[in-house]
């Protein structure tokens, strides 16, 4: 399994952070997304898994989340 939950800080100052949690909710799903206000400027992110079922296209669907936050970060 990819894990029980990734959790992913955004700080929405910042549009293109903004931009990039919302794209990466929608590719992870919004069934299996928390999301966790930190402050007003700062959201998190919870991607749980859809269960065993999921494992590999959880895992490709992390790899582009984490690589997309790196080309914004």
């Amino acid at each position: 399994m990819v894990s029980d939950a990734v959790i992913v800080v955004y700080d929405l100052r910042a549009p293109v952070q903004w931009q990039a949690a919302r794209r990466h909710r929608c590719l992870w799903g919004r069934l299996y997304t928390d999301i966790h206000a930190l402050d007003y400027d700062h959201i998190a992110l919870v991607f749980r898994s859809g269960g065993e079922r999921w494992q590999a296209w959880e895992r490709v669907r992390l790899e582009w989340i984490l690589e997309d936050r790196e080309r914004v970060a």
